[in-house]
């Protein structure tokens, strides 16, 4: 009996060291794939704060979406360049500046062994064509996939306050600096029309 007791605790140990060394690979693997998504994170914001996307087009799948925070759902980057592009340049254009810094509440939550889910939160900075600087924290859920053993995001989607949106506010301010100073310039060719006219009749 005391032979058998010896023989099933051996038995038992070497069960025990083989499922240990058997779990070791998969943790190394697990922890680059996290590395993996923390540096696809970095580069996100990076080309957002910089305005250059060609960095991160390698890291965007086929089937990239994102909904902004003023809920605009925007298909492929291409759409999305160019929305974000006009935010700055263009008849439309309100920013000279953004800069947003990334964080993530918790390591990607993996659903299966290619797609992985992670949830987090923005403090974004916005510096207005009229030089006003709003700063509004934003929150982000992402969608991201393993293709050819390099992960993608798949799909992101931004969040903001509604009842408390410095942002909002500064926008419609703006636009309200650009509709008063569109009246200004009006008035002031109007009256400069008229004396014109006033001139042209005398003569």
């Amino acid at each position: 009996m005391k032979n058998i007791g010896v023989f099933c605790f051996v038995f038992l140990t070497l069960i025990l060291a083989a499922g240990a060394s058997a779990q070791a690979p998969q943790s190394a693997e697990l922890a680059k794939d996290h590395d993996a998504l923390r540096a696809l994170l970095v580069r996100g914001a990076e080309a957002l704060n910089k305005r250059n996307f060609d960095a991160v087009a390698p890291s965007l799948h086929p089937a990239f979406t994102i909904i902004t925070a003023d809920n605009q759902k925007h298909v492929g980057l291409d759409a999305f360049k160019k929305y974000y592009l006009g935010l700055f340049d263009g008849p439309n254009a309100v920013l000279s500046k953004f800069e947003t810094r990334v964080t993530a509440d918790d390591e990607t939550r993996f659903i299966d062994a290619g797609t992985g889910v992670v949830y987090g939160t923005s403090q974004e900075t916005y510096q207005f064509k009229d030089g006003d600087v709003r700063t509004m924290q934003t929150r982000w859920s992402a969608v991201t996939k393993k293709e050819a053993g390099n992960w993608q995001l798949v799909n992101v989607h931004f969040s903001a306050n509604v009842l408390d949106n410095p942002v909002l506010d500064a926008t419609k301010s703006f636009s309200k600096k650009l509709a008063a100073g569109g009246a200004v310039i009006g008035l002031v060719v109007g009256v400069l029309l008229m004396a014109l006219l006033r001139r042209r009749a005398r003569t």
